[in-house]
């Protein structure tokens, strides 16, 4: 045969080959519930010291819709999402993420809707190219209730404050606080129950790289001074008939409650199996996940 002939074939053969290699296709499908426990009844020792996200580029795949309370050229806030994932919440572009409609783990989901210990935040599917860990990037996961949007603007600004310092305090530039979400100009923003990043790789064996911020809102006690007049022993003026009573106050402590979201860290690497279901495990929520090819 022909060079002329035997080149191209040779070429286009190489670059079907590249193509096919390149682009490992699965299905990806996940549910994220959360386990109906207040914090303090958990035995567990959760980790609330060191919560921060590595600070990586990720994919923006996932969206809510903005809050009523938005206003023009101010940052904004976002309501929560439904469970399942609709063309609505979903960025199309940007990824080579394909929403998928079919759902395979629904009794999973119903079994989790008829438990009272369990409250599903997140069931969707989506079909994407798998790649090596180095040029894998992380999907932006979050779901469940927005608790920025319940949050006075004063417990805001206060708890924009004080991530500031603990930015300052945190220099080392690989790390990204637990609230990197807010602005430097103090200026709240989402705050969803699970929020994080979730990368999905090839290394040998599909692996898993979650690292998720898990929120919690329960009961703290704060006690507060009051101040009461205690009465001390009478003294007697030698030079009158009248009995002096020296009073002086005494502070009284007056304990009460107030909500406060609490913050821990889901950070687990778990290897997978294309086709199984596996279930990935924390004391406040869980995701089940499979990948199929």
């Amino acid at each position: 045969m022909n060079l002329r002939y035997i080149l191209p074939l040779l070429i286009a053969t190489t670059c079907s080959f590249n193509v096919q290699a390149g682009d490992r296709w699965f299905d990806v499908e996940i549910i994220v519930f959360k386990r109906n426990v207040d914090v303090k009844n958990v035995s567990e020792q959760l980790d609330q010291n060191n919560v921060y996200l590595k600070q990586r580029d990720r994919l923006e795949v996932i969206k809510a819709e903005p809050a009523t309370s938005c206003l023009a050229g101010q940052p904004c806030l976002h309501k929560q999402n439904p469970v399942q994932i609709t063309d609505n919440e979903m960025v199309k572009e940007g990824n080579r993420l394909i929403l998928l409609k079919e759902l395979r783990l629904k009794e999973q989901l119903r079994r989790l809707n008829n438990h009272q210990l369990f409250t599903p935040l997140l069931h969707t599917a989506w079909r994407m190219p798998i790649q090596n860990k180095q040029d894998a990037l992380p999907i932006h996961l979050f779901a469940g209730k927005n608790y920025a949007l319940d949050m006075p603007q004063s417990a805001k600004l206060e708890k924009a404050q004080a991530t500031t310092v603990s930015n300052e305090l945190t220099a080392d530039s690989k790390k990204l606080d637990v609230l990197a979400s807010l602005q430097k100009d103090e200026t709240l923003q989402d705050l969803y129950e699970i929020d994080g990043n979730f990368l999905i790789y090839v290394q040998h064996y599909l692996q898993i790289d979650a690292q998720l911020i898990v929120r919690t809102e329960t009961e703290k006690p704060v006690s507060s001074s009051v101040s009461v007049l205690a009465t001390e022993a009478p003294t007697v003026d030698t030079d009158a008939t009248a009995e002096v009573v020296a009073q002086e106050p005494v502070p009284k402590r007056n304990v009460r409650t107030e909500k406060v979201i609490t913050e821990t860290l889901f950070d687990q690497t778990r290897r997978l199996k294309s086709g199984e279901i596996h279930y990935l495990d924390h004391p406040l929520f869980g995701i089940i996940i499979q990948i199929r090819r």
